[in-house]
């Protein structure tokens, strides 16, 4: 799947958990080093107690899960730096995404956190 056509993307600074609320439960591609992993937005969670003083938004973290049983290089890293497809308005450029185990409650699979301070 190519897509060279144009696409206007958001700045880090301006995404809050708003943006990402009515995506749970949709699938989300993440593009790192020539190489696409489909993953499923499982989770978004506020966490207003990590805000600074300063903090000009409510930080918040996306849980998001994907099929382990695959070959794909991104399932065997531990953290990296990505594109995230999936949302309307376009991608969210140089996101850093960090593989965790995965938590009790959850099926299995592989599972990625990002967190927006």
């Amino acid at each position: 799947m190519t897509d060279n056509t144009p696409h206007s993307s958001f700045s880090l600074a301006n995404l809050s958990a708003k943006t990402f609320a009515h995506a749970v439960d949709t699938t989300f591609i993440f593009e790192a080093e020539n190489h696409r992993l489909l993953t499923t937005l499982v989770q978004c969670t506020e966490n207003p107690e990590a805000a600074c003083p300063e903090s000009t938004r409510t930080p918040f973290s996306l849980l998001f899960s994907a099929d382990s049983d695959q070959e794909n290089p991104i399932l065997q890293a531990k953290h990296f730096h990505a594109r995230l497809h999936g949302l309307e308005d376009g991608p969210v450029e140089n996101i850093s995404i960090q593989r965790i185990v995965r938590p009790k409650s959850l099926p299995k699979g592989s599972y990625f956190q990002v967190i927006f301070n």
